[in-house]
């Protein structure tokens, strides 16, 4: 899993529709957007902030299943008829600003076709393709290649969005690349020895510049590797 880098949906044509609250609302870093298993009657646009997703086992364990920033649904699998409720839990990750719109509404507009639907259906193919990359890097990429990755587009995303990148902890990272809060504390200190990173506590960091190539290059080799030389994910 790995910061959401798709394309963002165009809201505008949206907006400009009848029936739509155009009031942002706001939550506080933490905040409960909404949990799994509530009404699935709406879809948040954010305009500011960072959302994770996640969702527990029965064991109680709860895994991260994606993180949105500015320009991202939330909750659209709700214009699915056979979804009726949540699957996952949206948190605030930072302070977040976003414009839910009823489920009729998007319904409507996407059946509506335009600039709406268009857009609406190409963010969703793709988020799809998306989610496929992060399910290849997470079967053939190591967990140090997936830490690096997603520290860079941590940072990359900040940079796009003009944000801070939000402060993660290492539980949280080791959430998000399948691997132990152990595991994840080694590979800060190694990067943080290399130069790769400047801070090894704070992930609100900096990655140096003449390891970005590197990482992602890397990143991009294990992706083309062939099936039979994959690894076991670390």
């Amino acid at each position: 899993m790995r910061p959401t880098s798709s394309g963002p949906f165009n809201i505008d044509a949206l907006l400009a529709k009848e029936g739509i609250d155009k009031k942002p609302l706001h939550f506080a870093k933490k905040q409960v957007i909404f949990s799994h298993g509530d009404r699935s009657d709406s879809i948040f646009y954010i305009e500011k902030g960072v959302i994770k997703l996640t969702v527990i086992s029965e064991q109680g364990r709860e895994a991260i299943i994606g993180l949105l920033n500015a320009g991202h649904l939330v909750g659209e699998s709700c214009i699915s008829s056979d979804q009726p409720s949540r699957f996952h839990t949206a948190i605030a990750l930072t302070p977040v600003r976003a414009i839910k719109i009823d489920r009729l509404v998007m319904i409507r507009a996407v059946r509506a076709g335009g600039v709406t639907g268009y857009s609406f259906v190409d963010y969703l193919l793709k988020r799809n393709s998306q989610i496929q990359e992060d399910l290849v890097n997470v079967l053939l990429s190591s967990g140090e290649e997936r830490l690096a990755r997603v520290l860079l587009l941590l940072t990359q995303t900040a940079k796009t969005q003009d944000e801070h990148v939000p402060k993660l902890t290492q539980q949280t990272l080791a959430d998000m690349i399948g691997t132990t809060r152990q595991r994840v504390n080694i590979l800060m200190k190694r990067f943080r020895k290399s130069g790769v990173i400047d801070d090894v506590q704070n992930v609100a960091l900096s990655i140096n510049s003449p390891m970005r190539d590197a990482a992602l290059s890397e990143s991009e080799a294990t992706h083309n590797r062939p099936a039979d030389a994959a690894k076991t994910p670390r």
